[in-house]
Parts: structure tokens; sequence; C-alpha cells
């Protein structure tokens, strides 16, 4: 996927984060345009309130901007780029855009127990993980599990120096206790709960650890199962 493709009238999710990646408000916002035809590198987007917000946000901030296309995800980081008129916005892609099937896994709305510590990207293909001696930067429960990935919907704010990449702790029993690295790729202020005002989607990193997937698949399948005897 790249910016050309997109098509005018997408709706579209901003999220401000600032320079120490702590997220802020969330705009909805529409594609209008591409702003620059020959690199793909910048757009415009309409949105009133982000225009309104426009000489407030600090010039480093990264937005984080996430749009559907059936059941298709597309998320990417930009920057504000400029002012226009007509509520309109540039904004500068500042990294690639990542596409994600929503109905490759099948989620399970399984509620555990997790704690999700920061990751730095240097140790994202490791083979194996202890669980850090320092306090989890999150600890609360899961909305949804696949063996894809994890959403976690609450009140409290993902906050990490090595965002987006994390590592989340988790366990359905005794035997199945998972410790997986994880990249963060949606952040959004619209949930699609009532449990929590924050929504984190996590993408979970398997190159390096091929047999936690297919553990994570049995163990998701156990639950499910022991949920419906009980």
């Amino acid at each position: 996927m790249r910016l050309g493709l997109i098509e005018r009238g997408t709706r579209l999710k901003i999220s401000v984060q600032d320079v120490q990646g702590i997220g802020g408000d969330t705009y909805e916002a529409t594609f209008y345009d591409m702003h620059d035809l020959i690199n793909e590198s910048s757009f415009v987007v309409q949105s009133l309130e982000l225009f309104r917000s426009f000489n407030k946000l600090d010039k480093n901030a990264v937005l984080d901007i996430n749009f559907s296309v059936g059941a298709t995800v597309h998320t990417f980081k930009g920057r504000a780029a400029g002012k226009m008129y007509n509520d309109m916005i540039i904004i500068e892609q500042i990294d690639e855009i990542e596409t994600l099937n929503r109905r490759v896994f099948q989620r399970d709305e399984l509620c555990v127990d997790i704690r999700v510590y920061g990751l730095s990207e240097d140790k994202i293909n490791e083979s194996r993980y202890l669980r850090p001696e320092i306090p989890p930067v999150l600890a609360d429960m899961s909305f949804d599990i696949s063996a894809g990935g994890m959403c976690i919907i609450t009140n409290a704010v993902l906050e990490s120096e090595y965002d987006p990449y994390y590592l989340i702790e988790f366990s359905f029993s005794q035997k199945d206790t998972f410790l997986l690295p994880a990249k963060l790729v949606r952040r959004s202020r619209y949930a699609r709960s009532k449990v929590g005002k924050n929504d984190y989607g996590f993408k979970f990193i398997f190159e390096n650890m091929p047999d936690e997937m297919g553990r994570l698949t049995k163990a998701i399948l156990s639950k499910k199962l022991s949920l419906i005897t009980l």
C-alpha cells in the first residue's frame, strides 16, 4: 500500500504523540488529495478539529494514522507539515504503511491478565525471553487475543521510550504462559468497548519463535473449550 492509492474521501483516525511518544488527542479526518505528487511523501486531509488545533501542535509531534478498507487496516506515522485553507492540513509520511488483515486470525474475546514491558528494537528477534526485572509500563486485562496479536482496551496510557516494540506477558493456565515480543500497530482513543477509552492493538512477532504461534493457537482453543464446559 502507498499514499497514492488512498481514495479521496477515505476516513482517517489521527492520534497525536509528543516527542516522548506519549499519546494525546485523536482526530477524525478525511483524505483529500496528494500534496507531493512526484515522491508521494505528503498528502492533504480535511479535519475541522485538527485544523483548529494545528497551532498548538508540537512541531516534532508524531501522528499515528490508521484507516480501514474492508477487513484490511492500514497504519503509518506522519507529521503535520502545514496548514492550508478550508480546514485542510498537509501531512508528511515518515514511515512505511503497514497493512493488516483482520480476518487472517480469528480474534476471541478472552480476558486474561497482561503485563506489557518496553522492548528495544535490537531485542525483537530473540528466540527466548525472560521476564524483565523492571516494572511493566502497563498492567491490565486483554480485550481479545488471536494467534496473530492482542487488543487491550484500558483507561491507562501506554508510554515507553521503546515504542512501538513491546514484550507482553500473559497466561491462560499454569502451563500455558507466554512472554512474546510484539509491535504496537494501532493506538486509538475511539475504543470499541466501554471498558476503557484507549484502544491498543499489538501484532506478535514470531519470526524467531515459530513454535510459539502453534503453542498459542492450542492454548487459545483449550481456554475456549474450558469456558464452554463451565
